[in-house]
């Protein structure tokens, strides 16, 4: 059965209080995860269900970019997982191979994929890639909306506006079209139906 691992570490991680970013990592991380681990500092390995891959990530990178100035970079691996140790980073097999290489490759970019499918690879990385640069042009409350919307799609725009304490929904409206929510979530749907079906 495969897995996705994710590789990852915080950009710009001494410029804050890193109970700020390590709040936000451990609330996506164990929501999402099957289990994770956070080394040396600002560092984290992930395992988690296909189907998570690209959500996760997606929260990940905007829930951390509410935080002014700091940015998460994730290598993503998908393959076979060999038996558990003790904890996720002593744990070995395909996806953290292809996860580690992944994170290796990452240069300047904050995401790359590396599955056992190449051809899906490249549209992912693509895809990702354009969200990624969308991601980076967001302020501190374009992050704050569009995490509040794409985990809680449940809630309207007036009970979301709420949630965030903003004075008039119109405002979370504004902040969400100008991060290009309809957009990235339309991709992050893609993105894991193309996952998907390769299982």
């Amino acid at each position: 059965m495969k897995h996705t691992i994710l590789t990852g570490d915080i950009v710009n991680s001494r410029m804050v209080d890193g109970k700020l970013w390590r709040a936000q990592l451990h609330a996506v991380l164990s929501n999402y995860a099957e289990n994770y681990d956070i080394y040396r500092g600002d560092s984290f390995q992930a395992i988690l269900s296909l189907e998570k891959s690209i959500i996760c990530t997606i929260v990940l990178m905007a829930k951390l970019q509410t935080i002014d100035g700091v940015r998460v970079r994730v290598g993503v691996g998908i393959g076979e997982v060999d038996a558990t140790a003790n904890t996720v980073k002593e744990s070995t097999g395909e996806a953290y191979i292809r996860s580690g290489e992944a994170f290796d490759d990452l240069r300047r970019d904050l995401f790359k994929m590396n599955s056992p499918w190449p051809e899906m690879d490249r549209t992912i990385n693509i895809m990702m890639g354009l969200c990624t640069e969308i991601m980076s042009r967001w302020t501190v409350n374009m992050a704050e909306s569009f995490a509040a919307a794409i985990e809680n799609p449940e809630k309207s725009q007036v009970e979301l506006a709420k949630l965030l304490k903003r004075k008039h929904q119109s405002q979370l409206s504004t902040e969400l079209t100008k991060a290009g929510f309809n957009k990235i979530h339309e991709s992050v749907n893609y993105c894991t139906q193309q996952i998907m079906k390769q299982c």
